[in-house]
């Protein structure tokens, strides 16, 4: 449910070099929602100020370019790019004269987005998550994203902020879902994993066996298996678990619920196997991640 009361003031971070700026949406002591303006190769920010779910970014100079579960992504000006925490990203180079805006949210915020994406869509985003921005769109975009800071710094309400990235969100979107059509079109392999990560982002909490999504896409669960290790060199059980710690990191980091209430939220049959998923994933147990986040 949505907070009726302003934020408390959030400090601004000015120790990290190559951030213009950067200010975050705050429940309590937990970041929901942060934006940022980084300017050249910066340093990321700490864990504890860094959403760990997903991620907007848009980039208005420079480039970026770099491997996103071994594929290569690059981003020129008024390209947009949206991240999944779990992504592996390697060989990142960011030129010196990069200019570009970030946009992190939990979980929960997705959830009270409430934005309706289609499964083509959400497909194709996830398949090949970059994409151009046209001329047209670029000063609406900076106008949301001066927009967003503004009210965040003066703590306005969460709900017309979320209005104002729900506007955003919706977009950026539609460019995305335009995209395909014009540059390119999905092989069969790609529309398969595409289909298959999109419904693991909608149904991972009720749904954590292969099987399941499978029989939805009218496949036998030893193909879907064989088509994401050739594609994208992961099975389907591991992102099943992938979507199900990122969600874990976001209850842990931005809501106050126990471990086993956030067991149950996710699905589990119990409190000791989540904990040992999370353990054996993260290398913590769920309570010292908490701490780890909140200290």
């Amino acid at each position: 449910m949505l907070h009726s009361n302003p934020f408390p003031e959030v400090p601004q971070l000015v120790d990290f070099n190559g951030f213009a700026w950067h200010c975050a949406l705050k429940r309590g002591p937990y970041e929901v929602l942060t934006l940022s303006k980084i300017e050249g190769n910066a340093q990321p920010l700490p864990d504890t100020y860094m959403p760990p779910s997903y991620a907007l970014e848009f980039l208005l100079r420079g480039t970026i370019t770099g491997r996103v579960n071994n594929r290569l992504v690059e981003l020129q000006p008024n390209d947009a790019f949206f991240c999944v925490a779990d992504h592996i990203h390697q060989d990142v180079i960011v030129s010196p004269d990069a200019e570009y805006y970030v946009m992190g949210f939990t979980t929960q915020i997705a959830e009270e987005l409430n934005i309706h994406i289609s499964q083509s869509q959400l497909a194709q985003i996830l398949m090949h998550p970059s994409w151009h921005i046209s001329e047209t769109l670029v000063p609406i975009i900076l106008q949301h994203i001066t927009l967003l800071r503004m009210m965040i710094e003066e703590n306005q309400h969460a709900t017309a902020v979320l209005n104002v990235v729900r506007s955003l969100i919706l977009c950026l979107a539609q460019e995305a879902a335009l995209q395909p059509q014009q540059t390119y079109t999905l092989t069969r392999a790609e529309q398969i994993c595409g289909h298959y990560l999109s419904l693991v982002e909608t149904h991972c909490r009720e749904h954590h066996r292969v099987e399941w999504y499978a029989s939805q896409m009218h496949l036998s669960a030893k193909y879907l298996s064989n088509v994401l290790k050739q594609t994208l060199n992961t099975s389907p059980n591991a992102y099943i678990q992938q979507a199900l710690i990122r969600q874990a990191k976001s209850l842990l980091s931005s809501t106050s619920l126990s471990i086993q209430q956030i067991a149950d939220r996710l699905g589990f049959q119990n409190q000791s196997h989540f904990g040992t998923l999370f353990k054996r994933t993260t290398r913590l147990n769920p309570s010292t991640f908490r701490s780890t986040i909140t200290c």
